[in-house]
């Protein structure tokens, strides 16, 4: 649900605009090189509080009913990844500048995914087989902000690198 079709839309995203300005990566660098380590150190923790934080509600908000806490769960989870694929299309531009809906194909591929999600939870042939149960809008409203912690710590992380970055450039130009 959350890899497959956002991955497939990551395929046909532009390359960063600026992406021929700035110097060759060094010939034996990795890969994952130091900032996207540190990017995606970043949002594992974060998500991986968000999500925790999330279980901890429903088991809170539902005394006794395992199935509803681990619905919220697995929708926290979902949509953190899905609004995560947003924030993945540039390593250092902010998602605001390159443009929150200008690959049309990942809009469609998180959207798709969210319909899915929302299928695995409400349609009620689905619940036996995949152990949902619905939310309600309570539930929505409380793991909403925990949904976009990892997408806002992508782009925070994202801003840091991107200062960094000047910082480094200007310091080159500067010898």
């Amino acid at each position: 649900m959350t890899d497959g079709a956002p991955a497939l839309a990551l395929g046909v995203e532009r390359g960063d605009p600026d992406v021929m300005k700035r110097r060759p990566r060094p010939v034996g660098e990795p890969v994952i090189n130091r900032e996207m380590q540190v990017g995606v150190l970043v949002q594992a923790i974060v998500m991986t509080a968000a999500v925790m934080a999330s279980f901890l509600y429903g088991l809170r908000a539902y005394p006794g009913n395992l199935a509803e806490a681990q619905t919220v769960t697995f929708a926290t989870l979902i949509m953190s990844e899905l609004l995560r694929a947003f924030t993945s299309r540039s390593e250092r531009h902010s998602i605001f500048s390159i443009g929150v809906f200008s690959n049309r194909w990942m809009v469609w591929a998180v959207g798709s995914s969210f319909v899915l999600l929302l299928a695995v939870i409400y349609v009620p042939f689905l619940d036996p087989i995949f152990q949902t149960v619905p939310l309600t809008l309570r539930d929505w409203l409380v793991i909403t902000p925990l949904m976009l912690m990892a997408a806002i710590a992508a782009e925070i992380t994202k801003w840091f690198v991107r200062r960094y970055a000047r910082k480094e450039e200007r310091e080159l130009a500067g010898q």
